[in-house]
């Protein structure tokens, strides 16, 4: 179920960019709890699996970017070619193409893309778009690999990391010269910026120590804790000093719910398509939508737009899932020379197997 829940969180994201209803907080909620799932995952991959060995970290770093970067990459070529022939800067200024250096190096390595400052990296050119959140997730990863993941009292400091830096860089911005440029309260130096990641991706990790109390406990109390999320979730409406100061913090709850209700288990052939297939939706739908609205003229902001865009991607994913696969051999080689030979938790046991391919 993990993996159907990958892709409708990226089903939302895209539809907040591209059929809004008025309501972008959902899309935010959504990387939120993008960003605890993976830092739930990765946690429990590195002390279930890899270690924190020097080997051990360098096959763990390894093996993310042959899971990241070849579909990424594809998916980059795909824009960059299409932004020969359309101009879709007219759909969405941050797809053009990249003419300095740092903008280059950014969209190759993916790093860099977000920064402290929200603003800092905004003039970049991003032909993906989306591409900031990835850069997040990868600046994570590494922390997570080389200190804060090993244990409970260190995913508090990361966590605690992310609160100061947060409040730090929200001062920063009330002190700007345009803090509107930010945002209603200065909401984009809590979201699109590098330290927005370490909350959510500490508290996954907790998930993983503190499995089974916090599963435990959600379960005992299922309906009070959905109706807990779901009067959550109606604040909401209320206005932008909720949506903009706890409103993609709901990812956490929302995520620690959904794994609380999932069972580890081997994922079929189509739960992992559609698994794989979020990722490409994810990076993959806002210069899919520009083709679309300025190459054949299908109407901006509207649910076709939305559909035509979810079918394409599901069309492209059939290429670049059996790429993926074909790929799992030597991440599976990488995978056993770097990992510690040890007993793994027994908490995890029936999903090691799939953690090396999916994650």
């Amino acid at each position: 179920m993990i993996e159907l829940y990958r892709y409708i969180l990226a089903a939302v994201v895209a539809q907040t960019h591209l059929w809004p209803l008025g309501a972008d907080w959902t899309g935010q909620i959504s990387v939120f709890a993008f960003y605890t799932l993976s830092g739930y995952l990765m946690t429990r991959v590195l002390n279930d699996r890899y270690g924190f060995t020097i080997r051990g970290t360098a096959a763990f770093v390894l093996n993310r970017v042959l899971r990241l970067w070849p579909a990424y990459l594809v998916i980059l070529t795909l824009a960059l070619v299409a932004l020969r022939f359309f101009p879709l800067s007219n759909f969405f200024f941050l797809i053009r193409m990249p003419k300095n250096p740092e903008e280059v190096l950014t969209n190759l390595t993916i790093v860099g893309q977000v920064t402290f400052d929200f603003l800092q990296w905004l003039p970049l050119a991003k032909p993906l778009v989306t591409s900031w959140s990835l850069s997040i997730e990868v600046c994570s990863y590494v922390l997570l690999a080389f200190w804060f993941a090993k244990s409970s009292r260190r995913l508090w400091t990361l966590a605690a990391l992310g609160v100061a830096a947060m409040a730090i860089s929200t001062g920063w911005c009330e002190i700007s010269a345009n803090p509107a440029a930010y945002g209603p309260y200065c909401f984009q130096n809590r979201y699109g910026v590098i330290q927005a990641g370490f909350v959510p991706f500490a508290f996954g990790g907790l998930y993983h120590f503190h499995r089974r109390m916090i599963s435990q406990w959600i379960l005992r109390r299922r309906w009070s804790t959905m109706c807990m999320i779901g009067a959550l979730i109606g604040a909401m409406f209320s206005g932008p000093l909720v949506t903009t100061t706890i409103g993609p913090f709901m990812g956490v709850p929302l995520m620690w719910m959904l794994l609380a209700n999932t069972r580890d288990a081997d994922a079929t052939k189509a739960q992992d398509f559609f698994g794989r297939a979020s990722y490409h939706l994810f990076i993959a739908h806002m210069p899919m939508a520009a083709v679309l609205a300025i190459g054949f003229h299908v109407r901006p902001q509207s649910i076709a737009i939305y559909l035509a865009t979810l079918v394409l991607s599901l069309g492209l994913s059939t290429f670049l899932v059996p790429m993926e696969h074909s790929i799992n051999g030597l991440r599976r080689r990488i995978a056993r020379i770097g990992i510690e030979q040890r007993e793994p938790s027994t908490d995890n046991v029936p999903a090691l197997r799939a953690t090396v391919d999916t994650p």
